[in-house]
């Protein structure tokens, strides 16, 4: 059933939208990203992108996350080649690919990285140890950036960060590669082990304990028609 949500409610759900139609399509084009990092990397309207990434594990009563938000697609891309060893994979053809975004379980330490191939435009998902490695190296990577990111705004208090098509544009990806991926509005619901999962449709994350009540989110907006 259509909900009609209050003004603020609603810029907010189209905030949220074109926020993760902006992180899919960086998904799309992650290869891309990386062959040309030098050439928009000292660019601050560009390299603070922020990106809606799903790097949380979620499990039975608490969520986990590999990092804390917000993700800049600058920290993402820089954070994979500072650290090829903890987030680099050899492609097919034996070329250096770099990972785009990744998840995994902090409990078993199995970390789920999407790959792509600047040389050869390869894209897939591996799968490595060492969560608890990686968690340290991203949030190293967002630390040192943070620096640079209010060194951003106090030079500039106006700052904002450009729309990632416009960056994709500058790197020459055709207008018709560059549509922003359709957000299905809707809330999926799952039950296990006395624990009832919901996911929004953009990422967001709720945990409701049946014996206890209590609520754990990540992200959660629960923002649907």
């Amino acid at each position: 059933m259509s909900q009609t949500l209050p003004p603020a409610a609603e810029e907010r759900r189209k905030q949220l939208e074109y926020m993760t139609s902006i992180s899919k399509l960086y998904s799309r084009h992650a290869s891309t990203l990386v062959a040309y990092y030098d050439e928009w990397k000292d660019v601050d309207e560009f390299y603070f992108i922020e990106l809606r990434l799903d790097m949380a594990y979620v499990s039975t009563g608490f969520i986990a996350r590999i990092a804390n938000p917000p993700y800049f697609l600058g920290t993402i891309v820089r954070n994979s080649l500072l650290y090829p060893n903890l987030f680099g994979s050899e492609c097919p053809d034996g070329h250096q690919a770099i990972a785009y975004t990744y998840s995994g379980s902090p409990l078993s330490g199995r970390v789920s990285q999407a790959m792509a191939c600047p040389i050869c435009g390869w894209n897939a998902w591996t799968e490595r140890r060492g969560w608890h490695d990686r968690s340290k190296a991203l949030k190293a990577t967002q630390a040192e950036d943070k620096l640079r990111y209010f060194s951003t705004l106090e030079s500039n208090p106006d700052f904002k960060a450009a729309d990632l098509r416009d960056l994709l544009r500058s790197l020459g990806v055709p207008e018709e590669e560059l549509i922003l991926p359709t957000i299905e509005r809707r809330i999926e619901r799952s039950e296990d082990g006395g624990f009832i999962f919901q996911r929004d449709p953009y990422g967001g994350v709720k945990i409701e304990d049946t014996n206890t009540g209590r609520i754990t989110c990540y992200q959660w907006h629960g923002l649907n028609d």
